[in-house]
């Protein structure tokens, strides 16, 4: 049932990166690029665990699953880049400033090499299987993830600001089902509630894209 989900996440996230480009090719929003690599990961993220049964357990699997935590690594933490572009083309006034722009670079370009870092490199993946699927999970760790936590409550944060100036809340609700959903531990729900709240956070970005 799981492997299903996430067939249709997969085709889920390719309907809002065709959407997504779509946008781009009306407005050139560098906010909508980024949103475009994020969701070619997402992709790949989800086709590759609704895959991994009929892969098989091995090195070729795991090799893929790491690939997985690599995107998350890199493309994760440009949501909040995303944010703020379109918070700048909202009219949001103080997000406008180039300076406030760029500690949106900084702040996401320092996420992801603290997450390379003391992360992706450290890796050590072990198989896992959950209601039909088989993927590679990160090895049981304490550690909590405060790149991704820092990014949603950035992207929440900015969320507030372009519902305050365009009376549209998506992006903030967009931001709160995420941290929401990615709270109940994997262990309950494998990955199938987090990957469901990715589209809902991705749908709820570029619906704001819609109206700029």
């Amino acid at each position: 049932m799981a492997a299903i989900l996430h067939a249709i996440y997969t085709l889920a996230h390719f309907g809002l990166l065709v959407w997504g480009i779509h946008l781009f090719q009306q407005s050139n929003n560098i906010g909508t690029i980024l949103l475009l690599v994020v969701l070619v990961g997402l992709i790949y993220d989800n086709l590759i665990i609704s895959l991994g049964s009929l892969i098989g357990e091995g090195k070729l699997l795991e090799s893929l699953n790491r690939l997985r935590f690599l995107f998350h690594t890199l493309f994760t933490p440009l949501l909040v880049v995303v944010a703020v572009e379109l918070a700048h083309n909202a009219g949001v006034m103080w997000i406008s400033s180039p300076i406030v722009r760029c500690i949106a670079w900084t702040i996401a370009l320092g996420l992801i090499a603290f997450e390379f870092g003391n992360k992706f490199l450290r890796l050590k993946l072990v198989s896992a299987t959950f209601a039909g699927t088989l993927r590679y999970k990160e090895e049981e760790s304490n550690s909590v993830p405060l790149a991704a936590i820092l990014t949603i409550l950035l992207v929440a944060g900015v969320g507030i600001s372009i519902w305050q100036t365009m009376q549209c809340p998506w992006v903030f609700l967009g931001a709160l089902v995420m941290f929401l959903g990615s709270a109940v531990p994997t262990r309950i729900v494998g990955p199938v509630l987090g990957s469901g709240v990715e589209i809902v956070l991705a749908l709820s970005l570029l619906a704001v894209g819609l109206q700029l």
